[in-house]
C-alpha cells in the first residue's frame, strides 16, 4: 500500500464509524472474561531511529500489533530523526514507511499520526510534508461510536501550544462529537510532563496547559496520549486519563522501574468502558 493509500484508509474510517452513541462517563474498565471488544486499537510514539532507516525496535513493536489486528494505530509524534533538508526528511521517511511495513503486509491497518518535534524541525515546509503523507496535521474522526482527535503541538509559531485556528477548531470538533461513547486524544507534547521534558512541553504555558484541560474535561474527553518522553507513564488527573507513551525506539530516559521500556499500548473498547494493555518488547 502506497503513503496516499495509507491516509486514504484512515479516511474511510470516518465514514464507516460516524454513528453518535450515549455520553458514558470512559472510566478505563477492563473487559469482562471471554467478551469480545467492540475496537481494538493501537497507539505509539518516539521511535526515532537514531541515523538508520528504522528503529530494529519499531519493527519488532509493529509485528506484534498487525498480529494483535487492530482496527488501525494512533502515532503521537517523533517517528523520524528530522533534519531542515527536504531531500534528507522525505528520505527518513521512506525508512519509517519500510519500518511500519508489516502493518500493511499483514492486514493493511491504517494508520493516524500526530506529528513530533522531529518531524516537523518548526519548518512550514516540513509540515507540509508531513499533512502530504498523512493529512492534517490535525483532524478527528469517528469508529465504533468513540471519536479520536489528533493534535498538534508543534505549530510553527505556536511550538508547544493549541493556539489559533486549531484551538478554534478543536473547541468546535469537541462540541460536535458531545455525543460520542468514548473521545480519544493523541499529540506529541505532555500537558504534564513527568521526566526529561518538564519545561519544555506544554507546560510552558501553564495557563493555555490547564485551559486546554479544562477544555477536555468539559467536553468529556477521557484519555489523551502523548509522546515526547522516552517511557511509559499514565496518570489520572480531574477523571482524564493522560498517556505518556514514548518507548517505541528512541533512546529511553528512565529506568525499567520508572517507564523505561520499550512499548506500545493497546486498547480495547468495550460496554462503554476501555482496557489499556503495555505491550512491552
Amino acid at each position: 500500500m502506497t503513503r496516499l493509500r495509507l491516509w486514504q484508509a484512515l479516511r474511510r474510517l470516518t465514514v464507516v464509524g460516524c454513528i453518535a452513541a450515549l455520553l458514558l462517563s470512559g472510566v478505563s474498565a477492563g473487559l469482562a472474561q471471554g467478551t469480545a471488544p467492540d475496537l481494538t486499537f493501537a497507539v505509539f510514539g518516539d521511535c526515532q531511529p537514531g541515523g538508520v532507516s528504522y528503529s530494529p525496535v519499531l519493527r519488532k513493536l509493529v509485528v506484534d500489533m498487525a498480529e494483535q489486528r487492530p482496527a488501525f494505530v494512533l502515532g503521537c509524534g517523533d517517528y523520524i530523526d528530522g533534519s531542515k533538508d527536504e531531500q534528507i526528511v522525505r528520505r527518513q521517511w521512506q525508512g519509517f514507511f519500510e519500518g511500519i511495513s508489516p502493518l500493511q503486509a499483514l492486514g493493511r491497518i491504517p494508520v493516524a499520526l500526530a506529528p513530533g518535534n522531529h518531524d516537523i524541525m518548526g519548518t512550514a515546509t516540513n509540515q507540509a510534508i508531513f499533512a502530504e503523507y498523512f493529512g492534517g496535521p490535525y483532524l478527528s474522526f469517528n469508529r465504533a461510536g468513540c471519536h479520536f482527535v489528533i493534535l498538534n503541538t508543534q505549530e510553527p509559531g505556536n511550538y508547544g501550544r493549541i493556539a489559533g485556528p486549531q484551538l478554534e477548531w478543536l473547541k468546535a470538533d469537541l462540541a460536535a462529537h458531545r455525543g460520542a461513547l468514548l473521545t480519544f486524544v493523541a499529540m506529541h507534547q505532555p500537558l504534564f510532563p513527568v521526566d526529561g521534558h518538564r519545561g519544555e512541553s506544554l507546560d510552558v504555558f501553564p495557563r493555555e496547559r490547564d485551559a486546554l484541560h479544562a477544555l477536555f474535561s468539559a467536553e468529556g474527553v477521557d484519555c489523551v496520549f502523548h509522546g515526547h518522553e522516552h517511557l511509559f507513564h499514565r496518570q489520572q488527573i480531574g477523571g482524564i486519563d493522560y498517556v505518556i507513551t514514548g518507548g517505541a525506539g528512541g533512546a529511553l530516559y528512565a529506568r525499567p522501574e520508572e517507564g523505561g521500556f520499550h512499548h506500545y499500548c493497546l486498547l480495547r473498547v468495550h460496554g462503554g468502558g476501555y482496557q489499556l494493555q503495555v505491550r512491552r518488547l
